[in-house]
């Protein structure tokens, strides 16, 4: 037992490391698994810590220079030295450009399962069907599980996606993430229909062969991406808040039970829209709206003209067509949304030859006036040269919008500077990782994480001292 003197003058040196319990491991969830192991040598209680670190987050970009017996070896230990604490979430991203020992996964994936993991996320990008454990599809305490595993390889003829097991069980789960994945209706049901909690469910870039989503307690939807299987399918979700809709046939999708959004982000492709059921009933008690594409066009212009008022509609963001020909479902919109604050208008310019023809499609807006009192901003995207930007702005100013509510941004901007970001977080990722090699190097006190993972010598200049586990 360390003496209280002791305590103390850990204490005086060290913080961070005497906070409470969960707002340590909190702190440490969003921090590199290879730092956090190497403040086990800062004092006694940070070894502790670390051997109750709640928070596994594993990702190859911290060891793309390692070989993979050794990062083996690094994850084993990791998990060995653990003590009773159960792990809340055990994430593990991996490239599939970086050579990977499936039965290593499957022996992780087992030991997290095993010791009632609450959070499992798992993106392999490129699958390998024989990778998960089907303990995963029966694991009592996971509440979260996001499987993200690319696309099948080539040589993989038969499928598409992972391909789910028979029995599925997850009575705690409440967020169902799945990326690249076969789900057929059995499947569908026996998630919904085992997990009474579920209310967050994602289905990204998945093959499904499903015609119905029925579900009392859903609150979150999203489908994104190419849906496969019957052409048609149901939504009957009464409790859903938000849903988010990309790249299906707005079309394909009718609701059962209707249930009254507060948000929804829908971006559809398709030229027409002939669906069964009025589509905008469920957006009419929205605050914040996203409606993109030719498909949620083509349905606006055929379910505004008799549309009640959106009354609590306060953010709207609208277009991916061509705005400056076709300005007819915006000016609706408006005319309908008395209480709208914040506007955004995303314009595609058409090609010379077409606009003649969608002169000529377009709906008529002779006439039409809208009054928004509370409308503080505008903001119109649009690409550089775009030169009816004049006639969009003249339309808005025309109602009442003074000129300086209305700003214009380009795409192209809009690029760089995501560009410019995405390298800067990269730029600093690698310089953060490189000082703190050069920490290491110049205190030598501290622990070297190789040491966790190599026994031999040969394959490594580190060397490994089993003590420091």
């Amino acid at each position: 037992m360390e003496s209280t003197d002791e305590h103390a003058m850990e204490s005086e040196t060290d913080l961070i490391s005497v906070l409470p319990g969960k707002v340590l491991q909190h702190i440490l969830s969003f921090s590199r698994i290879r730092a956090i192991v190497r403040m086990r040598r800062l004092s006694r209680r940070w070894k502790r810590v670390c051997e109750c670190l709640q928070f596994i987050c594993i990702d190859y970009r911290d060891f793309e220079h390692w070989k993979f017996e050794k990062f083996s070896r690094f994850v084993d230990n990791l998990l060995l030295i653990r003590s009773k604490v159960d792990p809340h979430t055990f994430q593990f991203h991996w490239s599939h450009y970086v050579a990977l020992n499936c039965n290593d996964v499957r022996k992780w994936i087992g030991y997290v399962v095993k010791h009632n993991v609450k959070v499992l996320d798992v993106n392999l990008d490129n699958y390998d069907k024989s990778i998960l454990p089907c303990c995963i599809f029966t694991c009592r305490s996971v509440q979260e599980l996001n499987l993200q595993m690319g696309e099948s390889p080539h040589e993989d003829y038969e499928h598409k996606g992972l391909v789910l097991p028979d029995i599925i069980k997850l009575p705690s789960l409440k967020k169902l993430t799945l990326c690249d994945v076969e789900v057929y209706q059995i499947s569908l049901n026996q998630f919904i229909g085992q997990s009474p909690d579920l209310e967050e469910l994602h289905l990204i870039n998945s093959v499904t062969y499903v015609d119905r989503i029925a579900s009392k307690v859903l609150k979150r939807l999203t489908l994104d991406g190419f849906m496969y299987g019957p052409n048609r399918f149901t939504i009957s979700t009464p409790h859903l808040v938000h849903f988010e809709c990309q790249g299906c046939a707005l079309q394909d999708v009718s609701w059962g039970e209707q249930p009254s959004l507060e948000s929804a982000h829908i971006d559809t492709w398709g030229h027409t829209y002939d669906g069964d059921s009025e589509f905008i009933g469920v957006l009419l008690s929205a605050k914040k709206l996203a409606l993109f594409g030719s498909g949620i066009k083509a349905m606006l212009e055929k379910e505004l003209p008799t549309c009640s008022v959106f009354e609590r509609l306060v953010t709207l963001e609208m277009g991916k067509w061509c705005l400056t020909e076709d300005f007819y479902a915006v000016l609706r919109f408006l005319q309908l949304s008395p209480r709208l604050e914040k506007l955004t208008l995303m314009q595609t310019e058409l090609p010379q030859a077409a606009k003649k023809e969608a002169e000529t499609n377009a709906m008529p807006i002779d006439g039409m006036a809208f009054q928004c009192p509370h409308l503080e901003t505008i903001i119109i995207q649009c690409s550089k040269g775009d030169d009816g930007m004049d006639k969009l702005v003249n339309v808005l100013v025309a109602n009442g919008i003074s000129p300086e509510k209305i700003s214009v941004t380009f795409y192209e901007d809009i690029k760089k500077m995501a560009l410019t970001e995405s390298i800067r977080i990269r730029d600093e990722r690698r310089k953060e990782l490189s000082n703190f090699e050069k920490m290491v190097k110049e205190n030598p006190e501290w622990i070297d994480e190789s040491r966790y993972a190599d026994s031999n010598p040969n394959t490594d200049s580190d060397e490994y001292d089993e003590e420091d586990f």
